[in-house]
């Protein structure tokens, strides 16, 4: 069973990525997708460990969500999407197959280990 909270406007769900796109949100359904899977990086956060067996599992993962997210999309719909600097590439490819790519964000921070506090 997937956790979820709704009211009058929105919807909330609690779950896999993959089986709520599919099983819960129409096709073409969805004005704005604004994305931030994990990375593959290997860090631990909590009980989860993002870290796949290798990378093509991680990239074929991808490709799923990637294709649901592009099925809720309506037709002038907005799709942003989180990755690390390593798949880009590859989302770079799959995507331009499937959508217009109008431009790219590109948030460029100190990875020292030096991090805000606000």
């Amino acid at each position: 069973m997937i956790e979820h909270y709704q009211n009058q406007q929105h919807t909330i769900f609690h779950g896999d990525a993959i089986s709520v796109l599919s099983n819960h949100i129409p096709s073409e359904s969805v004005d704005l997708i604004f994305i931030d899977p994990p990375y593959n990086i290997g860090k631990k956060f909590g009980n989860f460990h993002d870290k796949w067996e290798s990378e093509a599992e991680y990239i074929n993962w991808s490709y799923q969500w990637l294709d649901e997210c592009i099925r809720i999309l309506k037709q002038n719909g907005t799709i942003y999407v989180m990755t690390s600097t390593q798949a880009m590439p590859y989302f770079d490819i799959y995507l331009r197959k499937k959508l217009t790519i109008l431009s790219r964000i590109i948030w460029h921070y100190d990875s020292s280990g030096v991090q805000a506090t606000k």
